[in-house]
């Protein structure tokens, strides 16, 4: 287990892991952590390729974009603009809009990196302090396929996401499922606690944990400002926010968008670079009539 207080104390901690093991490739799991301290880049100018797993995630990196939406990476783009982009960037492959081709030619590109890659690097959910318990929830199978292929998992996740008991996960779960896509659970649920042990046959070798700061601290000291830590990321704030419906998710020039944004980037980055975010708002009161987690997201944005 990391502490990284800063996203360079964090940057620092995964490459020193790769770089001890020599690894050139890194295949990610969805992480919004690892965009809020830009890790790819950090690994790229230290000779180390970052493959995004996630097909929305995919698509926004072979673009050369950042995700516009904290659930769905890449909202912002058509079936046609996803056709163009893999006949522009993916050698040999034909134009199609047939949605089940493209989802099948991403999956072709990604398989054979599983096995290639040196680390998996994923998100977290929820963690669970008395197991030690990571759980992580996905639609597509490229989160376990990232965490259990390559010889080392690496999780990194916000100090807030540890819940005290491993049974606090399940009320949860089913309010982020719900509220993100409206599924009563997702198609994968991978609950890890550990590495491979002795006579499994499935797993990495090492799993470390990366548990990162980055201003949550600071926002937990104020009781003004705790609430804003109960966010479990699923983007219904962003969904029914007339403002982020009009603008898109690009238009905030941070990494979340939307709401939830508008008061937790300034945490994370300051109010010298965020000063007008909280502006960004109609104060309707929709992000707080269907926050999952009752974040008074209007009241919040007034202080």
């Amino acid at each position: 287990v990391h502490w990284a207080e800063t996203p360079q104390e964090a940057n620092d901690i995964v490459l020193a892991i790769a770089q001890a093991r020599q690894a050139r490739l890194v295949v990610k799991g969805k992480s919004m952590a690892s965009e809020e301290i830009e890790l790819n880049a950090h690994l790229a100018a230290h000779g180390i390729t970052a493959l995004e797993s996630d097909m929305g995630e995919f698509i926004v990196q072979l673009a050369g974009e950042r995700p516009s939406h904290i659930v769905m990476p890449a909202v912002h783009k058509t079936k046609a603009d996803i056709a163009q982009l893999f006949h522009d960037k993916l050698p040999g492959v034909d134009y199609t809009e047939d949605v089940d081709a493209l989802i099948q030619e991403g999956r072709r590109q990604l398989r054979q990196r599983y096995r290639e890659a040196g680390i998996g690097l994923s998100g977290v959910n929820f963690a669970a302090a008395d197991t030690g318990s990571l759980w992580l929830v996905e639609n597509e199978g490229n989160g376990r396929l990232s965490t259990t292929i390559p010889p080392v998992h690496v999780a990194l996740m916000g100090i807030e996401k540890v819940l005290p008991r491993l049974e606090d996960l399940f009320p949860l779960m089913h309010l982020l499922t719900r509220s993100a896509t409206g599924q009563a659970v997702t198609t994968y649920g991978n609950l890890i606690t550990g590495p491979r042990r002795e006579g499994e046959l499935d797993g990495p070798q090492e799993l470390h944990v990366v548990l990162l700061d980055n201003g949550r601290s600071q926002a937990y000291a104020d009781p003004r400002w705790r609430a804003t830590l109960q966010c479990i990321r699923c983007g219904a704030c962003m969904n029914h926010c007339p403002v982020y419906a009009r603008v898109g998710g690009h238009a905030y020039g941070t990494v979340y968008p939307g709401p939830i944004g508008q008061i937790l980037s300034p945490h994370l980055l300051g109010l010298q670079r965020t000063h007008e975010l909280p502006t960004a708002s109609s104060l309707c009161g929709a992000c707080a009539e269907v926050c999952p987690v009752r974040i008074p997201i209007p009241s919040l944005l007034v202080k």
